[in-house]
């Protein structure tokens, strides 16, 4: 989600957009995909919202923070007449995260809303004699299953098309439950693709590779009258766009949500291990030089007091310790790749 675009519409306190806060409780939480979660909060009464909309959570004395502070803005996964609040995320490993993945049930935190959606942002629009398609990547899903589940629930005549692209199955938040809807409702196509499916260890027989012009007019004949809704990592969300704006689509016709939190924070931690390798690298190289010339230095004083052959001088031992230094930046930097990569698996599923 586009933090900061949220940040700038909620505003200091001083803003003139009406908001309205509460404190919600937890009732639960599950895994929905590798590395991803729901928390599933009561729902305060009086509490509406639209489908898609966005709310501010901040912790409530939490035990701990950190520079990034203590709210988000989440999208709600769960739709307007469900009777609870549904949030979803990738789990990442920052004080926030860390707090919200410790809560108990009965826990709470405090949510705000805007009462009035700003123009412009990521909600359904009222015109459905258009197609509504979705082009989703990752936990992007979490605005389109609130917006898919209540257009369903209210029975409304809207044709929706919903693209879905994740790695591997495992990875799709939310996946078996969309396959359901589209078993059970012939007005919402699912078509599901992965785009390294050989790294699942389950059999997948859907659709393969990224969202491009060939997956669309396989399941749409009709490419410029949908209204299209992107949403997912800003790298996936500018493909998209180029792709409809390629194929005539106008942009009038297209609404785009911008998942980049998680992308920034993944490039931070993705830098800052590489940079400590090697600031390793050199300070490893810096010493056998420094020993090479301690070696001079003492060869030289030996040779100048008379002193016979010493041990120092014989270049083997230097060859050895020069070994026993690159054997043990080999252990160092097999060490931090091995860290690096269990956090990516923990942190960094897309």
């Amino acid at each position: 989600m586009d933090h900061e675009r949220f940040r700038n519409l909620h505003g200091n306190s001083g803003s003139l957009m009406q908001k309205v806060s509460f404190q919600i409780a937890l009732k639960s939480k599950k895994q929905i995909a590798e590395g991803t979660w729901a928390y599933v909060f009561e729902k305060p009464d009086g509490f509406r919202f639209n489908a898609g909309q966005h709310v501010r959570m901040t912790l409530i004395n939490p035990p701990e923070t950190d520079r990034e502070g203590n709210s988000r803005f989440f999208s709600l996964a769960s739709s307007p007449q469900e009777a609870d609040l549904v949030i979803a995320m990738r789990m990442r490993d920052t004080a926030f995260k860390r707090v919200l993945g410790q809560m108990r049930i009965g826990n709470k935190l405090l949510i705000e809303m805007l009462l009035k959606s700003p123009h412009g942002t990521f909600a359904l629009q009222d015109d459905a004699s258009k197609p509504a398609v979705f082009l989703i990547g990752g936990i992007g899903i979490v605005p389109a299953f609130s917006m898919i589940k209540d257009v369903i629930e209210r029975k409304l005549p809207r044709t929706i098309f919903l693209f879905y692209s994740n790695r591997r199955p495992e990875d799709a938040p939310f996946l078996g439950e969309l396959e359901n809807l589209a078993k059970q409702n012939p007005s919402f196509r699912l078509i599901a693709t992965m785009t390294q499916p050989e790294k699942s260890a389950r059999s997948w027989q859907g659709e393969t590779g990224f969202i491009d012009r060939t997956m669309l007019t396989k399941y749409m004949h009709d490419l410029q009258s949908p209204m299209y809704y992107i949403a997912g990592l800003p790298e996936m969300v500018a493909a998209m766009k180029k792709l409809l704006a390629d194929s005539g689509v106008s942009e009038n016709n297209i609404r785009a949500e911008e998942f980049a939190g998680f992308t920034m924070a993944h490039k931070e931690a993705a830098l800052a291990p590489t940079w400590k390798k090697h600031l390793l690298l050199v300070a490893i190289a810096l010493v056998i030089v420094a020993m090479l010339i301690l070696h001079i230095v003492i060869a030289v004083s030996i040779h100048d007091v008379g002193v016979g052959a010493f041990s120092l001088e014989n270049p083997i031992v230097y060859i050895v310790i020069g070994l026993l230094l690159v054997l043990a930046a080999f252990k160092v930097k097999h060490l931090l790749s091995f860290k690096q990569k269990k956090a990516e698996q923990r942190d960094s599923k897309i």
